[in-house]
């Protein structure tokens, strides 16, 4: 037996001797053994994603309710997280805690955010604007166009196509309601026309919901009335389609017998 072997052997009777003597094991001596130091998951110098996630998201609910030059500061503090964080996630996560933030500024950063690479983060970006846009009516409507025709993203174009009918619908001939000026109602038609010609079935479909919301017309889902209906609108047609008849919008149902 090797020397080794006998002081281990030593040293492994004293241990049990020491433990069923009676006598407790120090603990606070116990964890300073390497063997059983607290490992942290946390990387020195980085942030875990979740704490900042929060941190955005409570930036958001507090802005609705301070004062304006708070809000700036939020706006301006969410602005650069989006600036500089590399992670799309976060980056719609500040997206959406700027979307609570009524300012002006605001505005202008989402505006900024719609030329993202992350399609998710534009679509954000582009939602907010559309329900919550401080400017003109006229300008929502121009970027709205814009983004419609501009973005390569089928969902970004249904999105904008969409808003459009959300902002702009048919209001009815009654006092105090605003109307859609004439020179807005006629560019949202003729885009709302090119896109009846987009190479995506859903964008076509879009298109011709947000014609009926914004024109108040009826042509159902016949693509040809609602082109030809476009076309007079900017003169090139004769004269308009007629409007589905009561037998059109009757429900189609075919009886088993004929199935």
């Amino acid at each position: 037996m090797t020397i080794v072997l006998k002081y281990f052997l030593l040293l492994f009777s004293g241990m049990i001797l020491f433990t069923t003597s009676g006598c407790a094991v120090d603990n606070e001596f116990i964890a300073k053994l390497p063997l059983f130091e607290a490992k942290s998951d946390k990387i020195p110098g980085l942030e875990p994603p979740q704490q900042r996630q929060k941190q955005i998201q409570l930036k958001g609910r507090k802005g609705a309710s301070v004062s304006d030059a708070e809000k700036e500061i939020l706006v301006a503090q969410l602005m650069v997280e989006y600036r500089t964080s590399p992670d799309p996630n976060m980056r719609r996560e500040a997206v959406d805690a700027m979307a609570k933030i009524p300012h002006p500024k605001r505005d202008q950063y989402m505006k900024e955010i719609l030329t993202d690479s992350d399609p998710f983060v534009r679509l954000s970006a582009l939602e907010a604007l559309g329900k919550t846009y401080n400017g003109t009516r006229k300008e929502l409507a121009l970027l709205l166009i814009e983004t419609s025709k501009r973005d390569t993203d089928k969902d970004i174009r249904l999105a904008a196509i969409r808003l459009l009918a959300h902002s702009f619908p048919k209001q009815p001939e009654r006092k105090n309601v605003v109307k859609i000026p004439d020179e807005i109602e006629t560019m949202i038609v003729q885009v709302l026309g090119e896109a009846l010609y987009d190479k995506v079935p859903a964008v076509r479909y879009e298109a011709m919901q947000s014609l009926h919301k914004i024109t108040g017309k009826d042509y159902g889902n016949d693509i040809n009335r609602w082109i030809q209906y476009v076309q007079y609108q900017k003169g090139e047609a004769e004269t308009l389609p007629n409007e589905r008849s009561f037998a059109e919008k009757l429900p189609s149902v075919q009886l088993p017998m004929f199935k």
